[in-house]
């Protein structure tokens, strides 16, 4: 009789500690796909042409540079529920991450109307147009000037491990910096 054999997990600790510097080369070697401005994410949505998977995964969003930022006091961002949409600029300063691309990870659970990766990331870029929104996190990156530049990119896993996989990319860019992504609230 043979044995049943059990889907093993990934080790995601190991997957991002193959990561150096979170650039978008590595990010692609890793099966990153999209790379597309929140502006080209918006259209897609607005067109219902699909493009970003309905699948549970994990996002980055990510500058094209790594060059100092311009910091806006009043930001594109809208406000989530009580949270007011702008952070005092001192605040932004100290959690600027210097000679980073990756300024957010987040993770898209698969929801019971589908969703996941599509909706997780419209609502994001829905964040960053001034209006009511229902992302819960990276709320930094609206302040940037160059805000409409960024990039998204993201990756399917298999449901139930894309908290795992966002925490260790968070973790694994931490070693890399010294301090966990710009936009990102927890280690």
């Amino acid at each position: 009789m043979q044995p049943i054999s059990r889907r093993t997990e990934p080790d995601w600790s190991r997957y991002m500690a193959k990561l150096k510097h979170f650039s978008v080369p590595e990010l692609l070697g890793e099966g990153f796909k999209g790379f597309r401005t929140f502006q080209d994410i918006r259209q897609q949505f607005a067109q219902d042409d699909g493009g970003i998977p309905q699948s549970p995964g994990v996002y980055v969003v990510l500058r094209a540079n790594t060059s100092a930022p311009q910091f806006l006091a009043k930001g594109f961002g809208g406000s989530h529920k009580a949270r007011k949409a702008n952070a005092p600029i001192s605040e932004l300063q100290a959690k600027w991450v210097h000679g980073a691309s990756v300024l957010y990870f987040g993770k898209a659970s698969q929801r019971k109307n589908g969703g996941g990766l599509w909706d997780r990331i419209h609502e994001y870029s829905v964040a960053g147009q001034g209006r009511s929104h229902g992302h819960s996190g990276g709320e930094y990156i609206w302040q940037l000037a160059d805000a409409k530049d960024l990039l998204v990119a993201w990756k399917v896993v298999p449901g139930g491990t894309e908290g795992k996989l966002e925490d260790a990319m968070i973790l694994a860019f931490k070693d890399k910096y010294g301090k966990i992504p710009f936009a990102n609230r927890t280690s």
